[in-house]
């Protein structure tokens, strides 16, 4: 994603002047070539998220600090096909094993954006998935999108053990079924009360 905005470059010069820093410096500092960070303060190239993840990291500063049209969503939970991993009832208080900065707008085509509180990722660690879900896969996922949910929406279930299922999720008169994408595992039948128990995925971002 490339980002044109001169926004972005006032901050990051004002933090570097707050800082006593040179930009030529800084920028071997930061992992970024100095002729491009020159650049980019002048507002003659794009930034790039990968250059305001460099520069975020070396001012001590989160990206969401520097721009507001990339987010932080924070990975909650790294899994395999054969485990489930814990369901977060408040993301804010959710231990994150990373972060994934992403663009503000534009997650999903239609979809109105999210608030970033409500906002988690689970990343899939192996091949147990497949063919459904890929090595390395990142689900970016919406808590409490109970009543958005659709037939064959991709969904995060929390059962009674308090444990993650992802599935497929189809309608019927009385029920839900939710086919799981865990290879050996039976399809679950709900009743749709338990939609409340349901985020839904509204993204995958590919390794």
């Amino acid at each position: 994603m490339h980002i044109f905005s001169m926004d972005i470059s006032q901050r990051v010069k004002a933090l570097l002047k707050e800082r006593g820093l040179k930009a030529k410096p800084f920028a071997l500092q930061a992992g970024v070539e100095p002729t491009q960070l020159s650049r980019m303060l002048r507002g003659i190239r794009q930034w790039t998220i990968p250059h305001l993840q460099k520069v975020a990291t070396a001012l001590g500063v989160q990206i969401g600090d520097l721009t507001d049209e990339v987010r932080t969503v924070p990975i909650i939970a790294s899994i395999s096909a054969f485990q489930g991993c814990p369901f977060p009832e408040n993301i804010e208080s959710a231990p994150a094993i990373g972060y994934v900065p992403l663009p503000r707008f534009g997650l999903e085509k239609g979809v109105k954006e999210p608030l970033l509180s409500k906002l988690y990722i689970i990343q899939v660690e192996d091949d147990s998935f497949m063919p459904a879900i890929e090595k390395g896969v990142k689900l970016i996922i919406q808590k409490d999108t109970h009543e958005e949910l659709h037939e064959g929406n991709l969904v995060v279930y929390c059962d009674a053990t308090g444990k993650a299922n992802i599935g497929r999720l189809s309608f019927y008169d009385d029920h839900l079924l939710l086919k799981s994408l865990n290879p050996g595992v039976k399809d679950l039948i709900l009743p749709k009360a338990h939609l409340k128990l349901m985020d839904r995925v509204i993204a995958q971002i590919y390794a």
